[in-house]
Order: structure tokens, then C-alpha cells, then sequence
């Protein structure tokens, strides 16, 4: 408690933020006002708060850019120390950052146009201030059209418009609230295929499917009444549409293709009678256009649960974990070789600790990939325990249970031990 209070008094007379400034640049109205007279785009600099690592380095490395670039870019510093002003952060930049440094790219009219934050500051300030300059020389254009968005009326708005977003990145495009109204206002029914492109993000167009599935905003229909024709139909015609460039994009409404195809396979049919030829095919459209982006990664785990050919493997590890596709059977491979100590009656069970709603059943004891055995039982009977009878098993052979699981639980995860133990 005593060096408690003594450490208060020593440091009450510091601010709680740092008051000085590490840059010395012009602050954003000061900076808009001079890039609008100049006719140049503006670099906005926020090197984040006070214990952000290497603040003077960043601070450092970007004074000297503002001096290798200031034929081209008129520099600025967000100077709040709080995070980004508010009016300033409502006029030029329409996500928040805090604490995290960020360079913000404005257009000569004082237009957003890009930002650069987290992993993209990862790279050298050199590489960075390259990205930028390329930026830049569109943005005499951008204002140019920008001017002719907010200028204009029904189709020439929304050229304008839709001409000015193609020429950022799409997540910067997808930022431009007030271009993105514009789109929105004067082209509602997206005749020009530009607000599917720019103005619906990704919860924007799950929203649109399921207003479609659930019969309208009011929603009345559930289940295997829900409209799936009309939201095929819908995302279809998006997907058909010149205009939707950018494998991003075109991932993301692939997905929402394949979340109709999946509402539509657990609502209207049984395991006994699914056809899943369309949502694999949606699931591997989506894997080959980047398998390594967020929609690629996601729908190679979606074709992973939903693949008849795919099964998910336990090697005996402690606190393993396995995905299980929820009301969708999936085979399980579970390793017991270690559990095996010669010939015998072997019992093979499941014993949970929570109270997750798995059906497991159609159990086998296989030898290096060969069905052995089976215990005799209803294969299709739910079932927690199995008996076994475990010939002599060649040296070095790998034994594993096979058994076919569903869980039925929307969040709770079924845990539980896996044993096999010779009677």
C-alpha cells in the first residue's frame, strides 16, 4: 500500500496521455486546407497511443517520407491523443483505429480513399509510401468523380459513383458511405449490378438472402416453407453480373450460394436422401478462386464436413478436438492401437461430460484401413458402448474404430473420453 501511494504522488504530475507530439506535421484541417490549395492528396499519419512500441521509430521513418514526398502529398498527424477525433474521424475516415498507428490517404478535395493499418504496417515505410503514390495518381480523378457523384441524378450518379470506388481497393471502396448511398438511393433494385459490388458488405447480404428465405422482412415462413427459389435466384443473378469483379467479392456471394444450398439440404431433406452435387460444387468454386483467403479457408472447411469422402481423425492424442457438421453425419477414424494388448474381448465406448446431444452408431474395427469386425448391433441404433472381439494383431499394424456421428447441438460442444479396454 506504502509504494502504492508513493508511486501515485510521484507520477501525478505527469499527464495521462503524452502532450507533445512526436511528428512535427500540420494537423488535419490544417493539412486539408493546404492539399485543397495545393491540389495534391493528403497523407493523414496516426502513430497511435503512447505505448504503442517503437512510436518515435514510426514517427521518425515517416518525417523523413513527408520529406522525400512533399512535391507529391501534403502530410499531416491525427493529433488526439484519445484515438481520432471525432468530427475529423466522421469526415475522413470511416472506421476507428485507437490505439493502432494508421496512414490515411485523402484525396486534393479532402476525400477518404485508403487506409493503411495493422499488417499493412508491417512492411518497410518505403514499401508503404509506394503503395501510396500509386494511389495518389488516381486521385485527381477520384475528387473529379466524386464531384460528379454528388452532382448528378439517377444513372449518371451511379456511374460516377461506381467509376470513382473501382478505382480504390475493394475493403476501401466498401468504406465510402456516401458513395455507397449514392449507389443505393439511385439504383435501389441494382440494375447496374454496382450495388452488389460495392454497397452490400458481407452481414449486409445475409440479411437481403434471409429476407428473401424467411418470406420477406416480416418473415413468416420457417423451415421447408422458407422461399429457397427466390434466393438462389436472387444471388444467381448477382453472380451473373459483369460488374461483380475482385475474387473477394465474388467469393462472398458464392457463399451466400452455398448457405441458401446448406439451409436448403438440412430443411427439405434426411440423410437417407441428400444430394449435396450442388453445394460441393459451389463449396470447391469458392476453394479454387483463392483457397487461401477467408471465404477459401472457410469453404475448405465446409467441403471437409459435408464431403461423403471425408472423414475426421482422433490419434489418441489428450484433449483432442474434432469439428462435427451440425444435423450431418460424419465419419470418425479414432486410433486404439496403444489400447490393444493381444487377442480379446475389447469394449469400445463414449463416455461425455457434458450434456451435448451427439448420436454416434454404425461402429467397425479396422486394420490398416480393412473393416475387421463389428459388434453385431443395429447399425443404425444410437450407441455409446460396443464389444468387440480382437483377433491377433499383426506387429506394427495401426487399429482404429470407425463410427458414424451427428451432433445436434447448435453451440454447446459434446465433450467426453474415448476408451477401449479388454474386458
Amino acid at each position: 500500500m506504502n509504494f502504492s501511494a508513493l508511486s501515485l504522488l510521484a507520477f501525478s504530475w505527469l499527464p495521462w496521455w503524452q502532450s507533445a507530439t512526436p511528428l512535427d506535421l500540420p494537423d488535419v484541417p490544417a493539412a486539408k486546407e493546404q492539399a485543397a490549395r495545393e491540389a495534391k492528396p493528403a497523407v493523414i499519419i496516426w502513430y497511435g497511443s503512447d505505448w504503442q512500441p517503437e512510436v518515435d521509430k514510426f514517427c521518425r521513418d515517416w518525417q523523413r517520407q513527408a520529406s522525400k514526398y512533399d512535391d507529391h502529398f501534403v502530410f499531416g498527424q491525427f493529433d488526439d491523443k484519445t484515438g481520432l477525433d471525432g468530427a475529423v474521424r466522421k469526415k475522413a475516415l470511416p472506421i476507428e483505429h485507437f490505439n493502432i498507428p494508421a496512414i490515411i490517404l485523402l484525396a486534393q478535395d479532402g476525400s477518404y480513399m485508403s487506409e493503411f493499418s495493422g499488417d499493412a504496417l508491417k512492411k518497410t515505410v518505403e514499401e508503404v509510401m509506394q503503395q501510396i503514390a500509386v494511389l495518389g495518381k488516381k486521385a485527381p480523378r477520384f475528387a473529379e468523380l466524386v464531384a460528379k457523384a454528388r452532382s448528378g441524378k439517377g444513372a449518371e450518379a451511379v456511374a460516377a459513383a461506381a467509376e470513382a470506388l473501382s478505382l480504390l481497393p475493394i475493403k476501401d471502396a466498401m468504406r465510402q458511405r456516401e458513395l455507397t448511398t449514392i449507389i443505393d438511393k439511385n439504383d435501389p433494385g441494382d440494375v447496374s449490378g454496382y450495388r452488389s459490388q460495392f454497397c452490400l458488405d458481407h452481414l449486409d447480404m445475409y440479411s437481403e438472402i434471409n429476407g428473401l428465405l424467411n418470406g420477406g422482412k416480416t418473415g413468416e415462413l420457417r423451415g421447408k416453407d422458407r422461399n429457397f427459389d427466390a434466393a438462389e435466384a436472387y444471388v444467381l443473378r448477382v453472380l451473373g453480373n459483369k460488374v461483380l469483379n475482385g475474387t473477394e467479392r465474388r467469393q462472398q456471394w458464392l457463399a451466400g450460394l452455398a448457405y441458401i444450398q446448406r439451409e436448403r439440404i438440412l430443411s427439405t431433406t434426411t440423410p437417407d436422401n441428400r444430394n449435396l452435387d450442388a453445394l460441393l460444387t459451389t463449396l470447391n468454386d469458392i476453394i479454387r478462386l483463392d483457397p487461401d483467403s477467408q471465404y477459401g479457408r472457410g469453404a475448405r472447411k465446409f467441403h471437409h464436413y459435408w464431403s461423403p469422402d471425408t472423414f475426421n481423425t482422433v490419434r489418441s492424442d489428450y484433449y483432442t478436438k474434432g469439428d462435427q457438421t451440425l444435423r450431418f453425419e460424419k465419419d470418425w477414424h479414432i486410433n486404439v492401437t496403444s489400447s490393444i494388448d493381444g487377442a480379446g474381448t475389447y469394449t469400445f465406448s463414449l463416455e461425455p461430460v457434458q450434456n451435448g446431444r451427439l448420436t454416434t452408431r454404425n461402429f467397425r474395427l479396422v486394420v490398416d484401413g480393412k473393416v475387421i469386425a463389428t459388434p453385431g448391433i443395429d447399425e443404425k441404433k444410437d450407441t455409446k458402448s460396443v464389444q468387440f472381439n480382437v483377433p491377433d494383431i499383426p506387429a506394427g499394424a495401426t487399429v482404429e474404430v470407425w463410427l458414424t456421428a451427428m451432433c445436434h447441438d447448435h453451440w454447446l460442444e459434446s465433450q467426453g473420453f474415448i476408451r477401449m479396454k479388454k474386458n
